[in-house]
């Protein structure tokens, strides 16, 4: 959804459960794809189109629609068009789609019937984006210790064993939304994207925290995937609630963004949670099919009143 600069922070995690670590599931039957480390700690995944490739794809949880570089598009070939509007993090833009044939990614093809078309240095480099229409039905599972990313149905993916966290979330427009949490006390619907290398915050949710007196740590600058940029004040949240799981000391921009109006989150305070912070899991699996997502805490955290700490960067 975001491609921005990286925050070092220091993030902490707490649970509370007093299970026994539990063996993580072997994914046997389902599609493992290696992630790729790259500029910007971006997760992407190689996919092939029309039997050429293999090209990077990002996957981003937060984007409605698969992408492709405008280079990449040109190479393939892809020369029928139409218009649309592409919603970014910090803008709206009128942009051509086109429909990509044979899209492989692993041994699963779809047919992409209208990927928005984008110069590819507004998404890092890369050469497109994995979107929600190629998402919707499965499990899509980042193995962040092993460096390892699956997207199958869960039961390949061995269910929910191995999760000390599990949470139920909706779907609106496509996109997951984790309702019930609570940022420094207060009522937030989350966003887990991983598209986005920091956490957003819309601006009711600003509004309700500095009743709380949350303090300003300094300002950030973002580049959508328009190539629009948009500088924003970060704040630190102190403790994010989620079930029985906390994240402690999370670095957020505050903005007024498109994407919480195209999904009706401008209303009340909503939080679009990015990868800095998932990555301090095992595991994360966003789950399009049960509606699920899905938290595997490091083995070194021992589950009853204790807590970790990562420096990201």
């Amino acid at each position: 959804m975001s491609w921005l600069s990286i925050l070092s922070v220091l993030a902490a995690v707490a649970a509370t459960s007093a299970e026994a670590p539990q063996p993580l599931p072997d994914p046997a039957d389902a599609e493992m794809i290696k992630l790729q480390q790259e500029r910007n700690e971006r997760v992407t995944v190689p996919v092939t189109i029309k039997g050429q490739g293999p090209f990077r794809f990002m996957v981003d949880t937060g984007a409605q629609a698969t992408v492709v570089s405008s280079d990449l598009a040109n190479r393939l070939g892809l020369t029928e068009r139409s218009p649309a509007i592409l919603v970014g993090i910090a803008s709206k833009a009128d942009v051509e789609t086109t429909g990509i044939p044979e899209f492989m990614l692993g041994t699963r093809e779809f047919y992409i019937r209208a990927a928005p078309i984008v110069q590819g240095e507004n998404i890092g480099g890369a050469d497109g984006i994995l979107g929600l229409d190629s998402l919707q039905d499965q499990r899509v599972l980042i193995d962040f210790h092993n460096e390892r990313i699956y997207v199958s149905d869960a039961k390949s993916l061995g269910g929910n064993r191995g999760y000390e966290i599990v949470v139920k979330a909706r779907r609106r427009l496509g996109q997951l939304i984790i309702t019930g949490a609570r940022l420094n006390g207060i009522d937030v619907d989350v966003i887990v994207d991983t598209g986005s290398q920091a956490s957003v915050g819309n601006m009711v949710l600003l509004d309700q925290l500095r009743l709380r007196q949350t303090h300003n740590v300094g300002q950030n600058t973002m580049t959508d995937v328009n190539g629009k940029e948009l500088t924003a004040a970060v704040r630190m949240g102190k403790k994010l609630e989620i079930n029985n799981m906390s994240l402690n000391e999370i670095p957020i921009m505050f903005a007024e963004s498109p994407t919480f109006q195209t999904l009706g989150m401008n209303d009340k305070p909503a939080l679009i949670l990015g990868i800095s912070a998932l990555k301090l899991f095992r595991r994360v699996a966003i789950d399009f099919g049960k509606q699920q997502v899905l938290f595997d805490l490091p083995r070194s955290v021992h589950k009853r009143d204790s807590m970790i700490g990562a420096i990201l960067g």
